[in-house]
C-alpha cells in the first residue's frame, strides 16, 4: 500500500469518527417487570426524572430541546379494570395486547378532553404502538396553541403505557418531529 493510500484511509477513519448521531437513546422500563421495556431516539430530550405513584412508574422531562416536554406512565391495571379488559378484549375485533386498548383507556379518561381539537390516530391494533395527536387552542379561556401527540403500548395482560409529548406555541416542524419520536418507539425483545 502506497503512503497516499495510508494517509488517505487514516484521514477517512479521522473525519469519519468526528460524524456523530446527535440523537439521545432513552430506555425506559416498568421496574417490576424485566420484559416491560422499550426504547426512544431522540435530540429533543434531556434526562428524565423517575417515580413510584403507587403501582404506576412515570418518567418526565420537562426541560427539553426547542421546549418539548415528555412523559412516560407505566400504569399497572387493577383487578377491576383486568376483568374490564377482558370482556372488552372478548367483544372487540382487536388482538389481546393490541395497543388500541390503551390508546382507548386514556383518551377516554383524558383530563383536557374538553379543550381537544384536531384529533387524529393512527397506527396498526395489531401493532406494538398506536398513537393520537390534539391541539389545545386554549385552556380555561387562555390562548395557549399546544401541541399534544401520544404513543401508547401494552405489555402483558395488566400494563398499558402512555407516552406524551407536548410542546406549547408549536410550528409545523415540531410536529413533524413529534410524529418522527413516536415512529422510533420501539419495544425491546
Amino acid at each position: 500500500m502506497t503512503t497516499s493510500k495510508i494517509f488517505l484511509t487514516i484521514l477517512a477513519i479521522t473525519l469519519l469518527s468526528f460524524i456523530s448521531d446527535d440523537k439521545n437513546n432513552f430506555e425506559f422500563n416498568y421496574p417490576k417487570n424485566k420484559d416491560a421495556a422499550f426504547t426512544m431516539a431522540t435530540d429533543k430530550l434531556k434526562k428524565f426524572k423517575k417515580e413510584w405513584r403507587g403501582e404506576d412508574y412515570y418518567y418526565i422531562s420537562e426541560n427539553g430541546n426547542d421546549n418539548f416536554i415528555c412523559s412516560v406512565l407505566f400504569y399497572k391495571l387493577n383487578k377491576n379494570e383486568v376483568k374490564d379488559l377482558h370482556e372488552i378484549e372478548k367483544q372487540s375485533g382487536a388482538p389481546k395486547g393490541s395497543p388500541v386498548y390503551p390508546m382507548i383507556h386514556f383518551s377516554g379518561s383524558s383530563n383536557t378532553k374538553q379543550y381537544e381539537t384536531n384529533e387524529h390516530t393512527w397506527g396498526d391494533p395489531n401493532g406494538e404502538f398506536m398513537f393520537r395527536q390534539v391541539d389545545i387552542k386554549e385552556f380555561n379561556g387562555q390562548k395557549l396553541n399546544q401541541k399534544n401527540m401520544f404513543g401508547y403500548t401494552m405489555f402483558g395482560e395488566d400494563l398499558y403505557v402512555n407516552v406524551h409529548l407536548s410542546k406549547v406555541l408549536y410550528t409545523p416542524e415540531d410536529s413533524i418531529a413529534m410524529v418522527k419520536i413516536l415512529d422510533g418507539l420501539k419495544k425491546k425483545k
